[in-house]
């Protein structure tokens, strides 16, 4: 992957000509948490009310937290990242922007704009506070079609202690991820994700995908040490 520019300030550039697209796409981390955490809290109280057994009930929890890790890990690694020549086309585009033009009005074809309003803007300004979650307007579609389909695979007794333990996971990564970017962090345990997450954005993109926890880079050997005995790693 090139060498290319990298703000390390809490700044970004404008994305949107509209003000109120461009307000809408900065977002502060605690955002998620006022909106799904009482969703949590309803589902938990459901999954306990359920005639499932006791250590049912942590399983169900525990399997959704299980479902979010691999999820995030696929999502960051097959859908958040374009092949590197899309990545290079969209940074070259932002290059020839003019003071105060908005990266959307440089910025040609759908795989191009999705990526960079994706992840691109995060990878190239990735100190930028208000860039690190989802929008609501993207998130909360998103999580009706992940409860439609658990609801299609799970029935209605598994779903709420599975669905709890997914938002539960969702939020850890939320948290961890700006952690991670904005917290002099101390635990051991915060101080190894931050270096993984680190060697995604400053060493190899197309390694250390898991940000909440690297288990499915182990599993699949897309770790930075996995990927340089074997040399390529396809992102």
């Amino acid at each position: 992957m090139p060498k290319h520019y990298v703000s390390n300030r809490d700044t970004s550039l404008r994305i949107f000509r509209n003000d109120l697209l461009e307000s809408l796409s900065h977002v502060s981390w605690y955002v998620p948490h006022l909106i799904y955490a009482p969703v949590v809290v309803y589902l938990l109280y459901v999954n306990a009310a359920t005639d499932l057994l006791p250590v049912q009930k942590g399983l169900a929890v525990a399997l959704g937290l299980l479902a979010w890790t691999f999820t995030e890990y696929a999502i960051h690694r097959f859908v958040f990242h374009a092949p590197e020549h899309i990545e290079i086309e969209v940074r070259e585009a932002l290059a020839r922007l003019g003071p105060g033009e908005p990266a959307l009005a440089a910025i040609r074809g759908w795989h191009h704009v999705f990526y960079f309003f994706a992840h691109g803007v995060h990878h190239d300004y990735p100190s930028d506070s208000k860039r690190l979650v989802m929008p609501p307007s993207v998130s909360i579609p998103l999580v009706v079609l992940f409860w439609l389909a658990f609801r299609g695979v799970l029935g209605p007794i598994w779903l709420s202690g599975v669905f709890a333990g997914f938002l539960v996971g969702y939020l850890a990564y939320d948290t961890i991820h700006y952690a991670v970017h904005h917290f002099s962090v101390r635990s051991p345990a915060l101080l190894y994700l931050k270096k993984l997450h680190f060697r995604h954005h400053y060493g190899n993109p197309a390694a250390d995908f898991g940000v909440s926890s690297p288990l499915w880079d182990f599993v699949f050997r897309t770790t930075s040490a996995a990927n340089r005995s074997d040399s390529k790693v396809v992102h």
